[in-house]
């Protein structure tokens, strides 16, 4: 039980970090309202920089989810981590609901996931 939860929490910040934006207006979840996201490079090397800070956040965070003793201490773990996860997103100059929309394009544009991982490298195109 307790790997499921970090698992889908660490998985994807698309997923946790929509709670709140959830929360406030459940239409945000419905993946018919995905917008497309122009990513030139300065925003996907905002991308790139929030996504190695969810990294960070995610591992920070990970060994306190496996020790948690309790779904009411796991579930304020990963409100903590979700609220970090959002001030790295919006650190590195995004909001969160750009990162969602950017993360959930790249899953359908194999060549916007490729500029990703190629920027994640350091590879030059």
């Amino acid at each position: 039980m307790k790997k499921t939860a970090i698992a889908l929490c660490m998985a994807a910040f698309s997923v946790s970090a929509t709670v709140g934006i959830a929360q406030a207006n459940p239409a945000a979840m419905q993946p018919q309202q995905q917008q497309s996201v122009e990513v030139d490079e300065a925003t996907l090397l905002q991308f790139s920089m929030a996504m190695d800070a969810i990294g960070e956040v995610g591992a920070k965070y990970e060994a306190q989810f496996q020790e948690a003793e309790s779904a009411e201490e796991a579930q304020q773990i990963q409100q903590q981590a979700q609220n970090e996860m959002v001030e790295a997103v919006e650190a590195a100059g995004l909001t969160a609901e750009t990162y969602n929309a950017i993360a959930q394009q790249a899953q359908q544009d194999e060549e916007l996931r490729e500029r990703i991982l190629a920027m994640t490298r350091g590879d030059a195109e």
